[in-house]
């Protein structure tokens, strides 16, 4: 598949971050940005980063990274992306730790260097795979030689640049019992976290069929409804960042897990998922992380065909990947849950297959591994730019 050609604009603009870069002496600071902001994996690193290191946080979005690093208790500059000072920030850092690329996703100059922090490993098809052009990172980590292989094809990069020491986020699956404590939660707790059907924000695209997802949609069922009383179990619906954030479910026993909604709790969405006693999403790469928790996971795909054929899997076929039943029905669905909630768990076997595909035994925390290259990176590589 050919890669989508930028426009003129985008092509000059560019080129002019690339000699504004090549110009300027970086210092010794870290620049973090995520899509969308304050991901968990950020979220993680600022919370183990060492006191030493000098950080900003770009924002798309300034006056609410503010709102969500005060409410999770961190302290730490945000600067805007798209001012001036967040221009120069990036220009003088000498590492950038990144998502998906700030002003581009090209390698650096001079000892200036891109740790990159994709937002999960498997699931959709990505990058190469989708026809984008190929990202630069100096130093990524993933959570198995499978993943590396993956990420390597994926964004056209150097094998050697792929490091299987974890994910950052993974940090956060932790704390069952203290983050049930915060929520209030007594009764089980049920996530569901469906990838987008159509993006609204990012990349506009559309994929699988939104009308067949909505159809068999099982939260607005009396005999959910039922079941959910009658176990006392609550249902956290987290929508995904490019999806409509208005159109979701809600009701007795049915809570939303925005980013804001969670705040207001003082918690991230990986730690309400540390919490989960069962998670319920589709085609998403959160189930490969869930996997570490090692609880039911049930994959909800009305529209698994279409969505094969629009937009393509990682991992083929999903059916013998996934670690628990695929269900194409909301009925399905819901006698699924049941199972779950009254405490069956057929599938563990199958989980334990699947993490040990999926994640190394990596000795060390993902935490302390990104930190540890970045600090070489501040410590020994020169001084980029010509200024």
């Amino acid at each position: 598949m050919k890669s989508r050609r930028r426009p003129w604009r985008r092509r000059v603009a560019d080129s002019v971050v690339v000699l504004l870069d090549r110009l300027t002496a970086s210092r010794p600071w870290v620049v973090l940005h995520s899509s969308p902001d304050l991901d968990d994996s950020t979220v993680a690193l600022l919370r183990g980063a060492p006191r030493q290191i000098e950080m900003i946080v770009l924002a798309e979005d300034p006056g609410a990274a503010r709102s969500r690093v005060a409410a999770l208790g961190l302290d730490v500059r945000i600067v805007s992306r798209r001012s001036v000072r967040g221009m120069l920030s990036y220009l003088r850092s000498r590492v950038v730790v990144t998502t998906h690329g700030v002003f581009g996703a090209r390698p650096r100059p001079r000892g200036k260097q891109v740790v990159g922090l994709w937002h999960g490993e498997f699931g959709k098809l990505i990058g190469t795979f989708t026809g984008e052009a190929p990202r630069h990172f100096d130093w990524v980590p993933v959570s198995s030689t499978l993943s590396r292989t993956s990420r390597v094809a994926e964004f056209a990069i150097d094998p050697d640049r792929v490091h299987v020491v974890g994910s950052p986020r993974q940090a956060l699956l932790r704390g069952r019992e203290a983050v049930r404590a915060r929520l209030g939660v007594s009764g089980p707790l049920v996530v569901y976290a469906p990838t987008y059907r159509s993006a609204v924000r990012g990349m506009p695209r559309a994929d699988g069929d939104e009308a067949r997802l909505a159809a068999e949609q099982p939260w607005q069922r009396a005999d959910l409804r039922q079941l959910l009383a009658d176990s006392g179990a609550t249902v956290w619906v987290r929508p995904h960042p490019s999806a409509d954030q208005a159109s979701l479910p809600s009701g007795p026993g049915v809570e939303l897990a925005r980013n804001p909604d969670l705040e207001r709790l003082g918690v991230t969405f990986y730690e309400l998922l540390a919490a989960a006693d069962c998670f319920v999403t589709d085609y998403s790469s959160l189930w490969v992380d869930f996997v570490l928790v090692d609880r039911p996971l049930l994959a909800f795909c009305p529209d698994l065909e279409s969505f094969r054929a629009d937009r393509g899997l990682a991992l083929e076929p999903h059916e013998a990947w996934f670690p628990g039943p695929v269900l194409t029905t909301g009925d399905d669905l819901v006698a699924a849950l049941a199972e779950a909630l009254a405490g069956a768990d057929p599938h563990a076997e199958r989980r334990t297959r699947t993490r040990a595909l999926l994640h190394a035994d990596v000795a060390g925390e993902p935490v302390a591994a990104t930190w540890a290259y970045v600090s070489w990176v501040l410590g020994h590589l020169p001084t980029g730019g010509a200024a």
